[in-house]
């Protein structure tokens, strides 16, 4: 258990209830029809802080003694994975909306 609290609670199970609140809201934003830019934009929107709280509890970047190491180790390789998934964007516009055939679940087909 953590030695310190999220709003006086267990941040392990304050931050399962903020991930399942942000899992509803990517379900309800895929499950209505909205443009594809929109729904996209929510997604990104809302990965964001779902990865932001995953990495600061889970792996136990903030909070720990040793968290301001262990946030540099983490953020080192970071940086080189954003970095090539927005030069790959940019050099294929169709790869994040024009899966290969063997990617694709056997209903799409």
């Amino acid at each position: 258990m953590a030695h310190y609290k999220i709003l006086g609670k267990d941040p392990y199970w304050m931050n399962f209830i903020g991930l399942m609140i942000l899992t509803v809201i990517e379900v309800a934003a895929v499950g209505v029809e909205l443009s594809d830019s929109i729904t996209m934009s929510i997604l990104v929107g809302i990965a964001i802080p779902k990865f932001i709280m995953i990495a600061a509890i889970f792996m136990h970047l903030y909070g720990d003694a040793d968290s301001k190491i262990l946030t540099m180790t983490a953020l080192f390789p970071a940086f080189f994975i954003i970095v090539m998934v927005f030069f790959i964007g940019l050099t294929s516009p169709g790869a994040s909306t024009d899966l290969p055939a063997w990617c694709r679940p056997p209903s799409w087909l």
